[in-house]
């Protein structure tokens, strides 16, 4: 028998996870083999280091290879004293970099980047970083940004009233704050810093706004959405249509249509559902759906052990996770103590209270005031 490390449950020397709580077994030589891929609720580890900026360094660069061919340009008589760095030989180059000074010159003017930042965005006073139309923070550092564009939020509307997104890096600690002000505040992809090392987020993936005590998210139409955490053990209602997510499984939740005559009495024909009230799809990419699974009856649990349907290879969906059940014509779900969570699209705007968890991308956010 093997004893649960976690519960102290007693299982089979051949289960790899502990029946009561779902949790890693360790294995009878002690060789437990980690998961080898990352889990999307918890998200990728985000860019902690500021990203030094580009043009910073980039005219450090160009003048030592300026002056590396001037002495190799004064060809003719000058050969001689070159290899000689004696004092003598110094002062004969030094006239020559002062006559090739003005060439460099202009190099600057071109390359700065101010007149390209304004047309692309602006850049942060702080850090350097530029900042795309829209946001009214910087990726890089967080700095505020004052009146940039129209869709940008001064100094003065952060307050008491605002609200903070915090990232939540794999191992549990806090990897970046955001602040949510009273106004309208874009993040995405072009946001940069943690935002920007996240392929799964949109360009613009998402708006929040702060009223003090809630905040509200609205999804702008992103590729991949925004899921909220569902509180485990408490019943939340869905609809036909709804998407939910749990460990690295995305899955479609449609109610069946239970049959009902036409205007004129004539009854559809189809196979029989008695019994049935829903179906389950994974969605395995965009407009294209894997497996689907029937629900009928009290209700469908889904788990990696145990339930009506299971996912043996998904090491992120505990041993007993989710419950979905009808209740008349309405449809509901409930995390059974998930250790990841259960967690469920938003259709276009919700609204999130302080210590609610959203999913964006594959990176874990926590909302506090």
């Amino acid at each position: 028998m093997i004893v649960c490390p976690t519960c102290s449950k007693e299982n089979q020397d051949h289960y790899k996870f502990c029946l009561g709580c779902g949790s890693d077994l360790p294995r009878p030589g002690g060789d437990d083999k980690p998961l080898a891929t990352t889990t999307p609720p918890a998200g990728v580890a985000a860019v902690g280091n500021m990203p030094v900026p580009a043009p910073a360094p980039a005219p450090v660069t160009p003048q030592p290879v300026a002056e590396t061919p001037e002495p190799a340009a004064a060809p003719a008589p000058e050969p001689a004293a070159a290899p000689a760095p004696e004092p003598a030989a110094a002062p004969a180059p030094e006239p020559e970099p002062a006559a090739a000074a003005p060439a460099p010159e202009p190099e600057p003017a071109a390359a700065a980047p101010a007149p390209a930042g304004d047309s692309e965005g602006t850049q942060c006073a702080s850090c350097g970083a530029m900042i795309s139309p829209g946001f009214a923070f910087c990726g890089a550092c967080g700095s505020t940004v004052a009146g940039v564009s129209p869709t940008s939020v001064s100094v003065g509307a952060f307050g008491k009233d605002s609200a903070k997104l915090v990232l939540i890096l794999p191992d549990g600690t806090e990897g970046g704050t955001v602040e949510i002000p009273t106004s309208e505040v874009a993040v995405g992809r072009d946001a940069g810093g943690f935002f920007g090392s996240d392929a799964y987020l949109s360009p613009r993936h998402a708006v929040f706004k702060s009223d003090g005590k809630n905040v509200s998210v609205k999804d702008e139409g992103s590729l991949n959405g925004v899921f909220v955490k569902i509180m485990p053990n408490e019943s939340r209602e869905i609809g036909s249509g709804d998407i939910f997510r749990i460990g690295q499984e995305l899955i479609l939740f449609e109610a069946i249509d239970r049959g009902s005559a036409s205007s004129d009495g004539t009854e559809k024909m189809g196979s029989p559902v008695e019994g049935l009230w829903g179906r389950l799809s994974l969605i395995v990419g965009k407009g294209r759906l894997g497996n689907a699974f029937p629900a009928g009856g009290d209700g469908v649990i889904l788990g990696r052990e145990r339930g009506n349907i299971i996912f043996p290879e998904d090491g992120y969906v505990s041993g007993i996770h989710l419950r979905i059940h009808a209740d008349g014509d309405k449809y509901f779900i409930t995390d059974l103590g998930s250790s990841n969570g259960s967690f469920q699209k938003i259709n276009g705007e919700a609204t999130v209270s302080g210590g609610d968890f959203l999913l964006m991308g594959a990176q874990l956010f926590r909302i506090d005031f």
